[in-house]
């Protein structure tokens, strides 16, 4: 451990969160052309461009939205687990925590998304599976899944990239 009195731990992308988010990215770039290529070959029609607007005031808060609370860092302390986003951060003191546990590899195969994203940088949210129950993911992948259940009935699961870092907080 250094000075700090905590680790840091990136979430690193798997090839999935990368061809999503690569996919979606490309999608919007491509249609944005073709609408900009019909404006101007197109002049009299104002259809085009009408369309491009709205397309792009739907996308990119859509992108600036999933970026902003995609899970970039866990910081592991003593006293706490920080997951890092660039909007609104996610604390979790060690005095809220009932149990750490690490998941099988299969562990989100029949997981349901009740609310959240899927793919775009990260899978973050709200999640459902009968063998948790309701919980709130931040991962960028399927490997080395942390189950952290709280006193209060509230359930998240985090991914750590570095999954020894997690001995450092377990009860």
């Amino acid at each position: 451990m250094g000075n700090k009195g905590f680790y840091t731990v990136p979430f690193v992308w798997s090839r999935s969160v990368w061809v999503i988010t690569f996919s979606f990215f490309i999608i919007w770039v491509v249609i944005s052309a073709i609408m900009l290529y019909e404006i101007f070959t197109q002049a009299e029609n104002v259809e085009p461009l009408i369309g491009l607007i709205i397309f792009n005031v739907i996308m990119l808060p859509t992108m600036l939205a999933c970026e902003g609370l995609a899970p970039q860092r866990l910081e592991i302390g003593e006293s706490q687990i920080t997951i890092l986003r660039r909007y609104r951060s996610v604390t979790i003191l060690r005095e809220e925590v009932k149990s750490v546990e690490r998941l099988p590899e299969n562990a989100m195969r029949r997981a349901i998304r009740t609310g959240g994203v899927g793919g775009l940088f990260g899978f973050y949210g709200k999640y459902y599976t009968r063998s948790i129950g309701s919980f709130s993911l931040y991962a960028t992948g399927s490997k080395n899944l942390f189950l952290i259940r709280k006193w209060d009935g509230e359930n998240i699961v985090v991914a750590c990239a570095e999954p020894d870092k997690m001995d450092y907080f377990k009860l």
